[in-house]
């Protein structure tokens, strides 16, 4: 299978985060590991002509988030990313509260 290399921007702060290999281009709400932290796909208006294609992405965790100039629209990034987030135990699908397992699909 062929890698592809994509451009994530962080869209909460704007800042250009290093390239990465994926196996294919991801979807709003997927997960991303950049530099060991946790990043959503944010913006799926990414630009597909420029190379490597750029990608919207927003951190699971914001600092300073007072200078999040659109915290609606970060809440909302966050919103489609949680739906693709599976709790899991011996039992299988539960609740938060009574489970072993955070799964990001």
């Amino acid at each position: 299978m062929n890698k592809l290399i994509i451009k994530p921007i962080n869209v909460i702060d704007h800042t250009d985060l290093p390239e990465i290999l994926v196996d294919h281009i991801p979807t709003d709400g997927d997960p991303l590991e950049i530099n060991k932290e946790l990043y959503f796909v944010c913006e799926m208006n990414y630009k597909k002509h420029d190379d490597p294609p750029v990608i919207g992405v927003i951190p699971l965790v914001v600092r300073n988030p007072s200078k999040v100039s659109n915290i609606k629209k970060y809440i909302e990034c966050l919103s489609i990313a949680h739906r693709k987030v599976l709790f899991k135990n011996d039992n299988g699908i539960c609740d938060l509260d009574d489970c072993d397992e955070m799964i990001i699909t």
